[in-house]
């Protein structure tokens, strides 16, 4: 499943508009038509705000497999979201330092391609 299919079935659960989605989100409607229709993928601090909105995590929104089966991935989510702010970045910086690791060795980084709103 793409990004755009993802948001937008994750927008239908919900039962919001697009219009209602932009102000949420602090975007334009046609933002939210263009990411749900992959025309453009969201910047990295809009992911981080809809995976935060909808309860999923970003590695979830931009992953092209269907990780909705994957329950460990949803628990770790709902986990890290209980945690007080401070573990929070604990974690994040562990989490930086173990991808910064696996590029250092692979000298390939991960990018995701990031479209101005």
């Amino acid at each position: 499943m793409s990004i755009g299919v993802k948001l937008r079935s994750l927008r239908k659960k919900m039962k919001k508009t697009l219009k209602e989605q932009s102000e949420v989100f602090g975007v334009s409607l046609n933002s939210i038509y263009r990411w749900e229709h992959d025309l453009v993928v969201p910047r990295k601090s809009a992911l981080e705000k809809m995976a935060n909105f909808y309860g999923v995590s970003v590695n979830w929104l931009i992953t092209e497999s269907d990780a909705e089966d994957n329950q460990a991935e949803q628990q770790l989510f709902k986990m890290f979201r209980k945690l007080p702010d401070v573990e929070k970045h604990k974690v994040l910086g562990y989490v930086d330092r173990i991808h910064l690791e696996g590029w250092e060795r692979t000298r390939k980084p991960c990018r995701l391609k990031q479209v101005d709103q």
